[in-house]
């Protein structure tokens, strides 16, 4: 039974890594794109986005949650009341939602719809680091100095 849940437990790993990658690069491409003036580039790079936003941070973020979700059921009497887990949890809820405000404006920027600048760019990409980094500190040094 150990050898699935180390195998369950990599598998939300590569899930929380192909995430955060696909926010990352989505956010870099926006970043080039507010400054491009070449319609076709401009075209170019909101395709690329929504591919990266599709094909790195969706299927990624579906496959974090749905293998952190079965890591919780395996051991639900430890995990819901490890206090690492609900700091851990708190930044995934706010990475979800930061994953559907950079979609948002990523779609809306596409198309036309709304403006932004450099710094609007640069703030996802930070935002995403912060998160990033926060969920590993609550999980690896948390799950060390934070128990229940």
């Amino acid at each position: 039974m150990v050898p699935v849940l180390l195998v369950v437990l990599v598998v939300h790993v590569f899930g929380l890594v192909l995430w955060i990658s696909g926010l990352l690069v989505t956010s870099m491409a926006l970043t080039r794109h507010v400054q491009e003036t070449s319609a076709e580039a401009r075209q170019a790079l909101a395709r690329l986005e929504r591919i990266f936003l599709r094909g790195l941070a969706d299927v990624g973020a579906t496959i974090a949650i749905v293998a952190g979700i079965s890591l919780i059921v395996t051991n639900s009497s430890y995990y819901l009341r490890a206090p690492w887990m609900h700091i851990k949890l708190t930044f995934v809820l706010l990475l979800i939602g930061l994953h559907g405000f950079v979609a948002m404006r990523t779609k809306r920027f596409g198309t036309g719809r709304i403006s932004l600048q450099r710094s609007d760019t640069r703030l996802m990409v930070m935002a995403t680091l912060l998160l990033f980094v926060s969920i590993l500190i609550a999980t690896l040094i948390g799950r060390v100095y934070l128990r229940a």
